[in-house]
């Protein structure tokens, strides 16, 4: 009797258990059991997804793309002086002062514009210490400027060969660096070749000794160049270069490069071809001046006005001082029309 009533025990006890586990166990273990199976899948796949592949694209935390406005300094077209150009370019992973030089060597994107470098120059290296930008370039800086490729030096004589080079190697320098010191905090720039620093002969740069010092040995390292704006197109010298144009039978290719869309009167300037139909045939020049016609330059903005002392030889010789307005056209600095040209509007 002892027996069967242990038994009738047991199997109450056995029959709760399996219940428990029915009611609870059974449905976790199936919970837990989807979760894993799920888990063993992966993620879902997107359309990037390639077929075998469930991995993870990879990351890079440091990877940044935004478009920044840089400003460059390429040589004029037929002018021996600098004019700027801006242009918007998406920064990825690269320092602005890296951008700056990569996009100078690409050459300029508008009109009116030169790029004045030895060919084949490429980027070694850029960095910046502090306010000095150290650039790198590879052993082609050291060879000629292509010539042929600038108008108006396709035609140099051997004679005035080395100081025409020497010339444009000064402003390829140049071009460099007022690029680069037009960023915020840029003082300086250090150029090195092939990875060693130059002398001033080997870079053919004798002529920047006088711009940095008058006790420089033309075999010593060239030292960090600072920013020259003596080099760039202003509103006096675009003045300069058009009234020295006028001074004998003008070249009014050359002359309307110089020449504003407006006149002093606020009048479209017209083409190029109409314009050549309106000019006379000019012998001996239309103005003639001694020394330097440009008096005084005053800057308003985006405009200038330049004052101009000469003679104007298509009036009876009069003598004629006058203000001009120099406007400020897409970085580059353009004359209104003077008043000898009136008759001719």
């Amino acid at each position: 009797m002892r027996n069967c009533f242990v038994k009738i025990c047991v199997y109450n006890l056995i029959r709760r258990e399996v219940s428990f586990i029915r009611k609870y166990i059974r449905p976790l273990a199936m919970v837990l059991i989807l979760a894993f199976l799920a888990g063993c899948q992966g993620p879902p796949k997107g359309p990037e997804s390639s077929p075998g592949n469930n991995s993870p694209m990879p990351i890079d935390p440091n990877e940044q793309t935004n478009e920044v406005e840089i400003v460059l300094y390429f040589k004029h077209e037929v002018a021996d002086y600098l004019v700027t150009e801006k242009r918007t370019v998406l920064q990825e992973n690269e320092t602005m002062e890296q951008m700056v030089v990569k996009e100078l060597l690409k050459g300029p994107q508008t009109h009116e514009r030169r790029l004045v470098m030895p060919p084949n120059t490429e980027i070694i290296d850029v960095s910046r210490q502090g306010d000095t930008v150290f650039v790198n370039l590879t052993n082609n800086f050291l060879g000629n400027i292509d010539l042929s490729t600038l108008p108006g030096k396709q035609n140099i004589s051997e004679e005035d060969m080395a100081e025409v080079q020497a010339n444009m190697k000064r402003l390829a320098i140049y071009s460099i660096v007022n690029s680069l010191t037009y960023i915020n905090g840029v003082n300086q720039v250090k150029l090195l070749v092939g990875n060693r620093q130059m002398s001033y002969i080997e870079m053919n740069a004798e002529k920047l000794m006088g711009e940095q010092g008058t006790n420089i040995d033309p075999n010593s390292p060239m030292l960090p160049i600072r920013r020259n704006q003596s080099v760039n197109l202003t509103p006096s010298r675009s003045v300069r270069l058009l009234m020295n144009a006028l001074v004998t039978e003008p070249d009014w290719d050359f002359i309307y490069l110089f020449l504003s869309n407006r006149t002093m009167d606020g009048s479209e300037l017209v083409n190029l071809d109409e314009f050549k139909n309106r000019m006379p045939a000019v012998v001996g020049g239309m103005v003639e001046f001694e020394g330097n016609p440009v008096e005084e330059e005053e800057y308003l903005n985006n405009k200038a006005f330049v004052t101009v002392n000469y003679i104007s030889k298509t009036e009876d010789s009069r003598r004629v001082r006058e203000v001009l307005t120099v406007d400020y056209i897409d970085g580059i600095w353009k004359v209104r029309l003077p008043q000898f040209f009136s008759q001719y509007r």
